[in-house]
């Protein structure tokens, strides 16, 4: 052998060790190093999981009246694993099943594939071990046909599972959600933290978003043994499901039901269509939403099983008044004169004004070319804020808003230099909590908005391109020449000066108008219950708490403070009198509808609003509060395009409180409180029903005089609210349980006020 050929023969010897080394460090990092993630991927490929659904908790009303609950349905399935095995695919028994539940053999097979990027539903998202859905809510001659014969429907089953009903229909359909599939998106970033499966469903609105951890439970897992061709070969483990927690709400269903039909009658009153209205009844001492309503709603039913892309775009369609967004917390718009306790707090608190000080209350106020005026131009001379917020005068918080916009620099267009502007009106809106969530436990709040100067300045250099473009090109949709003409100046004085904090914007804003100023109803009711309360801003909430199908309470959802208002204790006290004044003295601008009302017993603190909008009706607002002398209820009502705040919303407020305090009929609140106790749940699942009990048995009707009760306040009983001088003289009753037996049947309100008295705004 010579030279090369050794050299050639030791080359190769190096190349053979060099694999061989090679080999064992890949061997050792496949059997050593990564044996334990490897041994995982066999098992996983060896073991196939089959999840049972976990049954979803009810949503139960303070009573424990089920809102959302579980009811039983039929369903037939398929069992891929076994059709698939079969010669011919399972085409027979689908053909078969086809004639059983009167559905296509094709539409059968569309619904059995697996679904892909490129196969779309209809398809299977789940498990290839877990048994397809194909009908549900069958005949029980139907499902019998397949139990009876699993010779001719080998691989099919019918049994009962559990789907999500909704016994009122659409009541409270906001408030409670709905379900549906999971996602991708979620199974990747929250599938092993929650438990998700490819076939969960999961609350994605309302509280069964929310609370969906709470509701959901934890699904069962069946691991089934497969050998390499995918065929079940026996069971590995098994962990059964565990129900999930009731949830139980601070929501009253005879409140609710009683809001809903109020708000509807009136839209039907109003000629019906695509017309929106709402409405919100909070308790002022803990923020706990009572009821919350908004029309046109949707039945959540119509998500059980999926939504069609048809139903869903007729739910969200604005021809249709998008029945999916709910006005009472999504939706914001100009308060009208439901804002002036806000500018009276400004006008006492910052600015000096005292409760026995008379303003002029004249017909006008001009401010630069712009006159501003009150209601129907009315006039009632020198008068105290108390009457002030009784008749609803404009242009006493007008002057006030003009005087502060003027101490403000005005304009701040000169040389300045120019102090901090103080902006108290914006500064109370905030405190207020207006401009900001509330805090609500539901998804999609809407903030609504207060715009500061700065805020103006910061929007106008952001939108001055399109005023420009606008001053310059018009607005040639619009049909009608005088209105376009106008919007076009508007554009051409926002090109050049949109930026200024003009007096026109200060002065609106103090009334509850203008482009500056947007809230909620949720939000108006937050704040008057803050002033009902002594000053606390409550957070809205929903849930009271979360209890476990063996009647174990797991959570519970105390109250939550969001701030306090930054408003003197006889302030708040001075203007719960004037609007205890609005239902109840001459010229009060709610004084018609609540002309019958027994105000001796359950004295109405209130304040009536008329918001302009441009190119519609007027929004009709109503805010108020109840008992006057001991509050306890917050009730807001707003009605767009319709008209005074006295025509409309008002009587919508007087019905539900009509409900609560059971005038005329059954009290919703027995004795005028909420459910002191949780409903009670048994072990064996059912519910007790809870119920309030009167606090104040000894104030029964033989104690009541022809007017009402005549006993004095006692020590224990909380010091009245009425401190104007001028202000209504009122029983302090502490409950109105026994009372209110001895009221008549009372009419469902005359709309307008009697002689002496006004539908103002």
């Amino acid at each position: 052998m010579n030279d090369r050929m050794r050299i050639r023969v030791l080359l190769l010897r190096v190349l053979v060790l060099s694999l061989l080394a090679t080999l064992g460090a890949r061997l050792w990092v496949l059997q050593v190093l990564d044996g334990d993630h490897y041994r995982r991927v066999a098992e996983t490929n060896r073991v196939r999981e089959v999840v049972t659904p976990a049954t979803r908790g009810m949503i139960l009303d303070d009573r424990g009246q089920p809102l959302v609950r579980n009811r039983t349905s039929l369903v037939i399935s398929v069992n891929r694993s076994a059709t698939d095995r079969q010669t011919d695919h399972g085409k027979a028994v689908l053909a078969r099943l086809a004639g059983v539940i009167n559905t296509p053999a094709d539409e059968l097979t569309r619904r059995i594939r697996f679904c892909t990027a490129q196969v779309k539903p209809p398809c299977w998202n789940g498990s290839p071990y877990q048994p397809v859905p194909v009908a549900k809510d069958v005949s029980p001659q139907q499902a019998l046909a397949v139990i009876e014969h699993p010779d001719r429907f080998p691989g099919v089953s019918a049994d009962l599972q559990a789907v999500r009903e909704y016994p009122h229909g659409s009541l409270a359909a906001h408030e409670l959600g709905y379900l549906a599939p999971v996602t991708q998106d979620q199974l990747d970033k929250q599938g092993d933290e929650k438990g998700y499966h490819l076939n969960s469903l999961i609350g994605v609105a309302g509280l069964e978003s929310t609370y969906d951890d709470e509701l959901r439970g934890t699904d069962g897992v069946e691991r089934l043994e497969v050998d390499r061709f995918g065929r079940v070969a026996g069971t590995a483990s098994t962990t059964p499901p565990v129900s999930g927690d009731h949830l139980v709400l601070n929501l009253d269903l005879g409140v609710q039901q009683a809001t809903e039909q109020a708000l509807q009658d009136t839209i039907n009153q109003l000629g019906g269509g695509n017309r929106t209205a709402s409405a919100v009844v909070l308790d002022v001492r803990t923020g706990g939403v009572v009821a919350m309503a908004s029309l046109p709603s949707y039945n959540p039913s119509v998500f059980v099983g999926g939504v069609s892309e048809q139903d869903y775009r007729a739910l969200s369609d604005p021809a249709n008044g998008i029945p999916l967004l709910s006005r009472a917390y999504q939706g914001s718009g100009a308060a009208g004169s439901t804002f002036k306790v806000i500018s009276t707090a400004v006008a006492m608190q910052n600015l000096g004004a005292k409760g026995d000080q008379h303003f002029d209350c004249a017909p006008t106020l001009q401010i630069g070319d712009q006159v501003f005026h009150n209601f129907d131009g009315e006039s009632a001379g020198p008068i105290t804020l108390h009457q002030a917020l009784v008749i609803s005068c404009d242009v006493i918080f007008d002057q006030f808003a003009y005087d502060s916009w003027l101490a403000d620099g005005g304009l701040r267009n000169g040389r300045g230099p120019y102090a901090p502007p103080k902006e108290y009106f914006v500064r109370m809106a905030q405190a207020m909590g207006f401009g900001k969530a509330t805090g609500l436990d539901l998804p999609g709040e809407a903030k609504g908005s207060v715009v500061d100067r700065a805020g103006a300045k910061a929007i106008w250099a952001e939108l001055k391109d399109s005023y420009c473009r606008r001053a310059k090109n018009g607005y040639p949709e619009e049909h009608d020449p005088v209105k376009a003409e106008r919007f076009r100046k508007y554009a051409a004085e926002a090109c050049v000066d949109g930026y200024l904090y003009n007096a026109g914007a200060a002065t609106q804003f103090a009334i509850g108008q203008g482009q500056y100023l947007s809230l909620s109803p949720l939000q108006l009711a937050t704040a008057y219950a803050a002033i009902a309360n002594g000053g606390t801003l409550w957070k809205p909430t929903l849930a009271k708490a979360a209890v476990a199908p063996d009647g174990r309470v797991v959570q519970t959802f105390p109250p939550r403070k969001a701030g306090t208002l930054p408003v003197s204790p006889d302030i708040l006290a001075y203007i719960r009198g004037g609007l205890a004044g609005v239902t109840s003295e001459g010229g009060g601008t709610a004084t018609g509808v609540f002309a019958d009302w027994p105000s001796a017993i359950v004295p109405i603190a209130a304040k009536t609003g008329t918001a302009e909008v441009e190119g519609k009706g007027d929004t009709s607002w109503f805010a108020s509060f109840a008992p006057a002398n001991d509050p306890r209820f917050a009730v807001v009502v707003t009605i767009p395009d319709s008209g005074t705040g006295a025509e409309y919303a008002a009587p919508v407020a007087k019905r539900i409180y009509q409900a609560i305090y059971g005038v005329g009929q059954a009290a919703a609140m027995p004795g005028g409180q909420p459910p002191a106790a949780l409903p009670k749940i048994n072990s064996d699942g059912t519910i007790a029903a809870t119920s309030a009990a009167d606090p104040f048995p000894s104030l029964t009707p033989s104690s009541l005089g022809p007017s009402g009760p005549t006993t004095s306040r006692t020590a224990s009983t909380p010091p009245s609210v009425l401190t104007s001088p001028t202000a209504l003289t009122v029983p302090i009753t502490p409950t109105v349980s026994g009372a209110l037996a001895a009221v008549s049947v009372l009419s469902s309100a005359p709309s307008r006020a009697p002689p002496g008295g006004s539908a103002r705004p």
